[in-house]
């Protein structure tokens, strides 16, 4: 480790409109073949500190040094990647048509351009050595769209460093920046992706944002802790020990309520009989003879590896797929194979997924957004007009039970953090309040805060007789919400457990 950091950033400040304090004298430094963690609730500032020294955003105010060298602050992307520095986003940055050498190169093929002809050849073998200098497991004529999600999240850090090599030279001093990198991908393919980052480590320094505490606590060297735009702690996770709750309380200021999500005994609603049952349900390539029984106020957890085939048999029972052969029961009514997901709607089965682009119109505010699946609340029977002071009332409602900020009924989903764009997906369903509700990931990529939040209000609609089957890939959340867990392997049920089993088995 270096006695000079590779870069540091003192007292950064930043105002948007003259009235949203993101950043008010924040400090980092990042040291050499060192992976530095940031972590905070959304609108902690996490973001709009990486765009500052990615050179998206000016600060206001603050002070850039560079090996010990006092500079200024890059003024876009290409002045950062002159000091090495380089981010990859969240959100999906591949090109799924693309063959892996050419989007490695895309963006600078001119590098290899000679007489008006592309080296083809010249390009093809770099690739090959950059993948391997990275351990990423893949061929060179792989599409993009063809390659596990973790593959693809490595090629694009690949990607960034090759961009400052070709830019600036093989000899440049890299920092990437990788913003919620693992949020979308299973726990294998995290595992993947953490092991090819601690061997790339040896070369290059990363700066790791993240919500997901065990990843941050295990894989970084030290931490720093955002709340409402200032830095609230430095950790040096090679001299201090730490635990998910001492990290919760640093992130959020308060004590974690985890006890108040144990699952809550069903037996008053066990005289009401099932909500669904499933029998030999099987969809060919994907599950086999899957069959369980859902209770009302019951929540079932369906668990396994990436490929298990948990997924689909949500999204069979949601009505987003068909089945082969098999029984699909609610409500004593058999459900055709060909229904479609409104049909099951008026069944009283609700699909809740944390992927909020497949939940929200981005682009509508938030109080049509709770209206999408509360039309009943707001249309009378026989005079079919909206009854808009309804509407408000009732986003109004979620807006103040979870907390979302800005709390504008009329703000549009699109500008609120990741957090609060998946507060208003669950309270339009906490309104709802469907007899059957599927999770899928609800908690995928926001702070430990909003987590809480969500928790929360799923526990209240379970206790209210709210049936839930959960698919999730973080064991804590099985353990935090559900009756009863079956493992899923290869398509079909392998063993059932009940909570306290399944805490065992997982030594949680």
């Amino acid at each position: 480790m270096m006695d000079v950091p590779l870069i540091e950033i003192k007292d950064v400040s930043k105002t948007f409109n003259s009235v949203v304090r993101a950043l008010k004298d924040v400090g980092i430094t990042i040291n050499k073949s060192e992976i530095v963690g940031v972590v905070g609730e959304n609108g902690a500032g996490k973001t709009t500190l990486m765009k500052i020294l990615a050179g998206v955003f000016p600060p206001d105010t603050g002070e850039c040094y560079y090996k010990g060298n006092k500079i200024s602050f890059p003024r876009n992307p290409k002045e950062a990647a002159q000091m090495g520095i380089s981010i990859v986003y969240q959100e999906k940055g591949v090109v799924p048509a693309l063959k892996v050498y050419q989007y490695l190169f895309l963006g600078h093929e001119d590098k290899y351009i000679r007489y008006t002809k592309l080296l083809v050849n010249k390009m093809q073998e770099r690739a090959e050595k950059i993948l391997r200098e990275f351990h990423v497991d893949c061929h060179i004529d792989d599409y993009m769209s063809d390659l596990p999600l973790s593959t693809q999240k490595m090629i694009e850090i690949a990607r960034a460093v090759l961009g400052l090599r070709l830019e600036h030279g093989e000899d440049v001093e890299s920092v990437i920046i990788l913003d919620e990198p693992t949020a979308p991908l299973t726990i294998e393919e995290r595992k993947n992706l953490f092991d090819s980052i601690l061997k790339m480590k040896q070369s290059i320094s990363f700066v790791f944002v993240s919500h997901i505490m065990n990843e941050v606590l295990e894989f970084t060297d030290r931490m720093y802790v955002l709340r409402d735009g200032m830095l609230v702690a430095h950790h040096d996770l090679g001299k201090e020990e730490m635990t998910e709750e001492d990290l919760f309380r640093a992130i959020v200021g308060k004590e974690s309520l985890e006890y108040e999500y144990i699952p809550k005994t069903t037996k008053q609603f066990a005289n009401e009989g099932l909500v669904l049952s499933i029998k030999n349900l099987t969809k060919d390539g994907s599950f086999y003879d899957v069959s369980f029984e859902l209770h009302r106020g019951e929540c079932i957890g369906l668990f396994g590896p990436a490929g298990s085939g948990k997924k689909e048999v949500i999204k069979t029972i949601a009505g987003l797929q068909d089945f082969n052969n098999g029984i699909l029961t609610v409500k004593e009514e058999k459900a055709g194979n060909k229904e479609t997901i409104h049909s099951r709607f008026k069944k009283g089965i609700g699909y809740f997924s944390g992927e909020t682009d497949k939940q929200l119109v981005f682009s509508w505010p938030i109080k049509k957004n709770t209206s999408i699946v509360n039309m009943h609340k707001i249309v009378k029977k026989y005079i079919p007009f909206i009854n808009f002071s309804k509407e408000k009332e009732i986003a109004e409602r979620i807006v103040q039970k979870f907390k979302i900020k800005p709390s504008g009924v009329n703000v549009d989903c699109r500008s609120l953090s990741g957090g609060n764009k998946q507060k208003v997906s669950v309270g339009k369903w906490f309104e709802r309040c469907p007899e059957i509700l599927l999770l899928e990931d609800p908690t995928i990529g926001i702070d430990v805060g909003a987590r809480e939040d969500i928790y929360r209000a799923i526990s209240e609609m379970k206790n209210s007789g709210v049936s839930m089957i959960l698919v999730s890939d973080d064991p804590k959340e099985y353990s935090l919400l559900c009756d009863m867990v079956l493992f899923i392997g290869k398509g079909r049920v392998q063993k059932v457990l009940n909570n306290k089993e399944f805490k065992e088995a997982m030594e949680i």
